[in-house]
């Protein structure tokens, strides 16, 4: 299988593991894991409204203007200390009729009157309820087994009442993510086969005349029953005068947010206010304890909650929620492209372009929660995104550097590093090692020294072979500084290629200067062998340039990197013919670097396979650089 096609497909399995992971989180029931699952994707964006605005985004009526018909009264600290708590029944009596007088159109109650107390009380409270409609709490929860277990306010006060709602139940989530509109008592037991309307949707139905239709209001259902989503209430911070400490009230009741012992102390005319508007009445105090946990505003009054409830119904916010197989297909889509920008582009741009893309997607995402009201899940599609793209970037990183680590242990110990990285540039390095061919015009050197065998014959192995790796040694620096590479060596022989793995203009002239230099180097070599007691060699040189083949050449398991054709022949029989010292090149070669070199013409050379003798010269150094030299043999250095 090609390299990109292999790299491919792992790209894409590595994806579609990312793509797995975003997706079970999303499909965790509310129930399990509230950090992970969708609950978790609504809080980080109900917790971005506080920093909308400096990204720009416009934040709706919904956040920043009131509800012109709603006031809420708090059952707050100052009242703890002015009254006893509990309040008697007939207080709130007083207090309805204050309302009425007030011309207040509902009261909404957000406390439990569960028990029965002293019957003139309850008498006198629920005289006043019908003389204004009101509307009562009650908590209800599930049971072990189940069933809904109802808790109703006492029945001469629910008598007396226009309505009666829920304003607890332990749904998935609880107000994290909001609550549903009405429930069904369905199977047996003392409350089964009932109806229930929540305390929002039966206030709203009280104070409009007319049932609030639960159809028409958006809902999210993951298996726990159609649920209302709760937009955050937003607050304000309040100085209470009384106490000259800073308190939170309802920033969306457009009639205010008052004490109950204010209210309880004024006069109806004060109260002018708040004619036809539908009030709120609940505990805020910390010590009555009526608080619960919100998305985004941390834990917040149960008053506030469910009179923000009763706000969107009566103004219709409502949070609209993607269908689930659009988030799905997200989860594994946008992954995927991550993914295949990889296959695309280098490394680092395509983690750039998945950065940026994750980016963009929230942006787009979070626009369309603050300004359309539009819930797309945003973490477990980000999540699923930031993995793909982790993922695949350290499987091209280990690839890329296992790749690397084969070419240069193919190639490290015989070229240069520029060749090396040169090839390692390549989109699969593998292919440009393949077993296969390619014909090019490139420069062959070969140098041998001369009389090296028998005078061997008086040195031991160890100093053989010091000589030799000393002589290799300098010999190899030159060659890799002028952009050759060593093909191999045969026994004291150095064969090198210029143009390797592509071919370049200079690479003639390179193959001579480097000649030059490796003459000059064996000069050096040689004086210091002789100041220790060494013998001294020379060496002859031979350089031809033509056509050939390169390419890999041998077997998958063991493969050379080289050369072959007759230009191949023609180098060999050059250097045969050098004597000690001597850089031999043909006609071919002298073409190209006649411009930098000296050089004296010898006479023609016959090779096997021509039929003319070749044109060969001895190089005996470089010219004097002049200024009107090339810039591309500006580097060269005169003998």
């Amino acid at each position: 299988m090609p390299a990109r096609a292999r790299a491919l497909i792992i790209a894409l399995v590595l994806a579609l593991i990312a793509s797995a992971i975003g997706a079970a989180l999303l499909l965790v029931p509310l129930s399990t894991l509230p950090v992970a699952n969708r609950i978790a994707d609504l809080v980080a964006h109900v917790s971005f409204l506080d920093d909308a605005p400096r990204l720009g985004f416009r934040l709706p009526a919904y956040e920043t203007a009131p509800n012109p018909d709603l006031a809420i009264v708090t059952i707050d600290d100052v009242t703890l200390k002015k009254m006893n708590y509990p309040l008697p029944r007939n207080v709130y009596g007083a207090f309805l009729d204050k309302l009425r007088a007030a011309g207040v159109k509902t009261v909404v109650f957000d406390i439990d009157f569960i028990e029965e107390h002293a019957p003139a009380e309850d008498g006198v409270f629920a005289a006043a309820m019908r003389r204004i409609p009101t509307v009562l709490g009650f908590p209800i929860d599930t049971t072990s087994t189940g069933r809904i277990g109802e808790e109703p306010p006492a029945p001469l006060l629910r008598a007396a009442a226009a309505a009666a709602g829920f304003n607890t139940l332990d749904t998935p989530g609880g107000y994290l993510i909001g609550q549903p509109l009405e429930i069904d008592t369905s199977g047996p037991g003392t409350n089964s086969n009932q109806r229930l309307s929540s305390l929002s949707a039966a206030a709203v139905s009280t104070y409009r005349g007319r049932p609030v239709d639960a159809r028409a209001v958006p809902a999210f259902d993951e298996g726990g029953g159609p649920v209302m989503l709760l937009l955050p209430p937003p607050l304000q911070a309040h100085q209470d005068i009384a106490s000259g400490t800073e308190i939170d009230v309802a920033g969306f009741a457009g009639r205010g947010t008052l004490s109950f012992s204010d209210v309880v102390a004024s006069r109806p005319a004060d109260l002018k206010a708040l004619a036809g508007a539908i009030v709120y009445v609940g505990a805020t105090a910390q010590g009555l304890g009526d608080y619960a946990t919100t998305a985004g505003r941390g834990r917040q009054p149960g008053l506030f909650i469910n009179a923000r409830l009763a706000d969107q119904l009566m103004r219709r916010y409502y949070l609209r929620v993607a269908p689930r197989w659009l988030d799905l297909l997200l989860v594994v889509l946008l992954p995927v492209l991550a993914a295949l920008t990889f296959s695309l582009t280098r490394t680092l741009v395509a983690v750039a372009v998945s950065l940026a893309a994750t980016l963009a997607m929230a942006y787009l995402n979070l626009y369309l929660f603050v300004e359309r009201l539009y819930w797309l899940d945003l973490v477990h599609v980000g999540l699923a995104m930031l993995l793909g793209t982790m993922f695949v970037a350290v499987y091209r990183v280990v690839d890329e550097s296992s790749q690397r680590r084969m070419v240069t242990g193919l190639f490290g110990m015989h070229v240069s590093p520029a060749i090396v990285d040169d090839i390692l540039k390549h989109d699969d390095p593998r292919a440009a090692l393949a077993l296969r061919g390619k014909r090019v015009k490139a420069t062959i050197f070969y140098s041998d020294i001369r009389g090296f065998t028998s005078m061997s014959e008086s040195m031991t192995p160890e100093e053989i072979y010091g000589q030799l790796n000393e002589y290799f040694e300098e010999m190899c620096k030159i060659i890799f500084e002028h952009g050759g590479y060593v093909d191999k060596f045969i026994g004291d022989c150095v064969m090198a290629v210029f143009s390797a793995p592509y071919q370049t203009p200079d690479d003639a002239r390179n193959a001579v200067v480097a000649a030059v230099k490796q003459q000059e180097k064996i000069r050096e070599l040689g004086a210091a062998w002789t100041a220790a007691g060494k013998k001294a060699f020379t060496v002859g040189m031979g350089i031809n340039t033509g056509e050939v083949v390169m390419g890999n050449l041998g077997a998958k398991s063991r493969m050379n990197y080289t050369v072959i054709g007759d230009n191949v022949n023609v180098a060999a029989r050059l250097y045969n013919v050098a004597k000690g010292g001597d850089i031999i090149v043909s006609e071919s070669t002298y073409a190209e670097c006649k411009a930098i070199v000296d050089v004296v013409e010898l006479e023609p050379v016959e090779v096997k396979g021509k039929s003319l003798p070749i044109a060969v010269y001895n190089v005996k150094g470089l010219k004097r650089e002049s200024p009107q030299e090339p810039a591309a043999s500006a580097d060269l250095q005169p003998a």
